[in-house]
């Protein structure tokens, strides 16, 4: 079995900055878990603001994508116009309390 989570590793470098952002799923979903490590259940959050903190840990400029790929894999909800961003509760995060 890899481990995915050691792969996600290389695609940060020494400072915590994602260099890279993983072409492979399994990948890809273990960088997004950790983006979305850093917001706060209940709280809401600006386009400014989850730009803001997306930009505090990426080495290259695409935040919108991880942005995008945070809604897409559902680590971060929205309303449609954009106005407001949330970290929603998921199934594992209830169980594991």
């Amino acid at each position: 079995m890899k481990d995915y989570s050691k792969m996600a590793d290389n695609y940060f470098d020494n400072t915590g900055l994602l260099k890279q952002y993983p072409a492979k799923k399994p990948v890809r979903e273990i960088v997004l878990q950790r983006f979305a490590d850093l917001f706060e259940y209940g709280r809401d959050y600006s386009e400014k603001e989850v730009n803001q903190i997306i930009r505090e840990h990426i080495a290259f400029s695409d935040i919108e994508l991880i942005r995008r790929e945070l809604i897409e894999y559902a680590f971060l909800n929205r309303e449609r116009n954009g106005s407001r961003y949330w970290k929603p509760q998921r199934i594992s995060d209830i169980t594991e309390d």
